[in-house]
């Protein structure tokens, strides 16, 4: 059968699509960081147990090294499945021996936590509570661990196309909900959410040897009535991905500050991972629409049928490989901590238990950070090809994402909370500050402080080399 002629006279005005991609050389590597049961794991203020009683899933650090051929220098990017920092001396506690096991300088590593918060409590070293005997032990190992994982992916790392795709998921919802005079965090349903999800795929030789998933969502689900160790939804998010890809997945916590599960707090596993899969499902969406490793479509012409058809065929392109690291800390103004007798007083009418926890919090953010009147916050920007990763220690909220995405189009911009240190506190943007919210009394940022962050990177991505056009 003779096939119809395709007319190639007439032409759209852009003939090419090109995915974001990234020519590197990378490695990836797992290991496990499970701490022992009995540990202390005291992570909600309504929790009556403070210890560790089981393992739901276990907790996993995961590194990938590149190659930064400009500086001559191998870049860490090591995703851990634990909560949070609460004071800096712990953060400088496990990153530094990181840092000197495989010789590379500060700005060489983001040590990103994926914020569980049903994980061991980290910070607690040297402080007389239950289960706190445990932590050095399990400090140690987990030192160690981490520098394997380090290590490994390095000694792994080939030449890889990394792919970028950019999809949704709608398991996020916003977590401030009005009820009477104060904000609870909660499910809103009358206010919108950034359900923005980026999924990195790195071939080796065209095989998948592992994924990246950027996504902005509290890890609440597993709350007070849970005493199971557990990387909570990521958990079943990365066991779905790689039950796909064969291959390890990275999650990577976006710009979640007011970002949550609509469901979440109640007792059991099944919600966890039920919320995790749905996450899992719409990054396996999204690597199914990729196409192979370093190819691009390229309008072919058109095949006169009942409607014209416009063919578009893939065809193999170069892809970018430049690396440009850069680092900044950006002063952002601050305001003074509350005193231990003022938190006592605030919160006085509470719950003693949830009272506590709200104090031990309080009082031990500011070392490191505040100077004076201003807070010191760290800001990474790393650029790989037609990427960009923005990275920084605090809980900002979405805007920093949807606005650096609004200003770059042309780059794949993936956002990391909860990376380094110190700066462990919310950025809420400023309209939060006339409302009773937790972000908002728990920060020791002024308003503004989220708005000039966002100016910071924009900055900062601005001064990049441009990113790649279509060809016209």
């Amino acid at each position: 059968m003779t096939e119809a002629p395709i007319l190639r006279d007439v032409l759209p005005a852009v003939t090419t699509w090109t995915p974001r991609e990234s020519a590197v050389t990378a490695g990836v590597a797992r290991t496990d960081i499970t701490p022992p049961v009995g540990v202390r794991a005291h992570n909600w203020g309504a929790a009556r147990t403070e210890l560790a009683t089981g393992v739901h899933r276990p907790l996993t650090a995961t590194a990938l090294a590149f190659h930064d051929r400009t500086a001559d220098r191998w870049r860490y990017l090591l995703t851990l499945d634990l909560g949070w920092w609460r004071d800096t001396a712990s953060f400088h506690r496990l990153r530094d021996p990181i840092l000197a096991a495989v010789s590379a300088d500060p700005d060489d590593l983001l040590l990103h936590l994926v914020h569980t918060h049903a994980g061991p409590s980290i910070s607690d070293l040297g402080l007389d509570l239950p289960g706190a005997d445990l932590l050095p032990e399990y400090q140690d190992r987990l030192t160690s661990a981490a520098i394997v994982a380090c290590r490994s992916a390095r000694e792994t790392a080939a030449p890889a196309v990394l792919t970028w795709a950019q999809g949704r998921c709608d398991l996020a919802v916003t977590r401030n909900l009005p009820c009477g005079d104060r904000d609870v965090v909660a499910f809103d349903p009358s206010a919108p959410a950034d359900d923005t999800l980026l999924v990195g795929r790195i071939a080796v030789d065209g095989a998948t040897v592992a994924t990246l998933v950027n996504y902005a969502c509290h890890p609440t689900t597993l709350a007070h009535h849970n005493s199971l160790v557990s990387p909570d939804l990521v958990g079943a998010t990365r066991e779905v991905v790689e039950s796909v890809t064969g291959a390890p997945a990275l999650f990577l916590q976006g710009a979640s500050g007011e970002l949550s599960p609509r469901e979440q707090y109640g007792p059991g596993t099944e919600q966890a991972d039920r919320n995790g899969r749905v996450l899992g499902h719409a990054a396996v969406a999204l690597l199914e629409r990729m196409g192979e490793p370093g190819t691009r479509l390229r309008f072919d012409g058109v095949v006169e049928s009942g409607a014209p058809l416009g063919l578009w065929r893939r065809e193999a392109t170069e892809v970018p490989a430049d690396v440009d690291c850069t680092a900044s800390v950006v002063p952002l103004p601050a305001r003074p901590p509350l005193s231990p007798a003022e938190v006592a007083e605030r919160w006085s009418g509470i719950d003693p238990v949830a009272a506590a926890e709200r104090l031990r919090r309080a009082t031990r953010l500011a070392d490191g950070y505040l100077d004076g009147a201003t807070a010191r916050h760290p800001l990474w920007v790393w650029r790989l090809g037609d990427a960009v990763i923005v990275a920084h220690p605090g809980e900002a909220f979405s805007a920093l994402q949807t606005e650096l995405r609004r200003r770059h189009p042309e780059r794949a911009v993936l956002v990391l909370n909860l990376t380094n240190g110190p700066g462990f506190v919310y950025l809420p943007d400023a309209p939060s500050y006339e409302r009773d919210r937790y972000q908002v009394w728990q920060t020791l940022l002024a308003p503004g402080g989220l708005e000039l962050l966002i100016e910071a990177a924009d900055h900062l991505i601005a001064g990049l080399a441009p990113a790649r056009e279509e060809t016209a």
